[in-house]
């Protein structure tokens, strides 16, 4: 494998995510995913009959990023195992107010940002904003 190879692999490395999400009620729910801008979306549109959708779970509280599937779903049942007072304290230093961090998703895990749907046809894109929001990334 020639090192331009090597490099090409790199750069479509697979990416996982362990998620925290949260109702407006204050339900927690722990996850696992490789496209967490997708499966937010999946959430949100309650396209699966299940607890997140039963119980309106759908505001990204915290996530890590992982390299590795195995870590990465480690993770997950390590958090999930977790009393709620210590999810809720892996969060609530860098989302103190519980924010929801769906907008800043493509931001902080460096996609671009889509076009917001009202102005979508206009071209303009959603406002930028910058965060220190300190989220995990884990090798």
């Amino acid at each position: 494998m020639t090192t331009r190879t090597k490099n090409k692999a790199r750069s479509f490395q697979r990416c996982y995510f362990v998620y925290i999400l949260s109702s407006l009620s204050g339900t927690l729910y722990v996850g696992l995913t490789d496209n967490l801008w997708k499966r937010v979306a999946e959430h949100k549109a309650g396209s699966f009959d299940s607890f997140t959708r039963k119980y309106k779970v759908n505001r990204v509280m915290y996530f890590e990023t992982f390299s590795n599937a195995t870590i990465a779903a480690d993770r997950e049942q390590q958090i999930k195992k977790w009393r709620r007072e210590k999810k809720i304290a892996l969060f609530a230093k860098n989302n103190p107010q519980w924010r929801n961090l769906t907008p800043e998703i493509p931001q902080i895990i460096g996609f671009p940002r889509p076009l917001a749907p009202a102005r979508a046809k206009s071209g303009a894109l959603w406002g930028t904003r910058k965060l220190g929001l300190g989220i995990a990334q884990k090798a």
